[in-house]
């Protein structure tokens, strides 16, 4: 003899579309706040971060970490690039 099975309940999708109609929209985030940082740097705050930025590494240059004094130099000019973006226009080359 064969055992009777009972039907399996179909669960309906309408219940877990009603769970995700509840949440709250996500908020727009706005685009112009971090455009706002950018632009207002200045030449003489980009002058400011290079020069510390220089001055730690020429002191790592001491200890031996570059081989050289351009090297140091180079690198210090990328990190501030790469920090902050605003400040490429002040340190392009002619």
């Amino acid at each position: 003899m064969a055992s009777k099975r009972s039907p399996r309940r179909k669960t309906s999708k309408r219940s877990s579309r009603n769970k995700t109609s509840k949440r709250s929209p996500r908020r727009k985030t706005s685009k112009r706040s971090s455009l706002t940082k950018r632009s207002s740097l200045t030449k003489r705050s980009c002058q400011t971060k290079l020069k510390n930025k220089i001055r730690i590494n020429m002191a790592e240059y001491k200890k031996g970490r570059f081989s050289s004094r351009q090297q140091a130099l180079a690198v210090s000019y990328s990190q501030v690039k790469k920090k902050s973006p605003g400040c490429k226009r002040f340190f392009s080359r002619k």
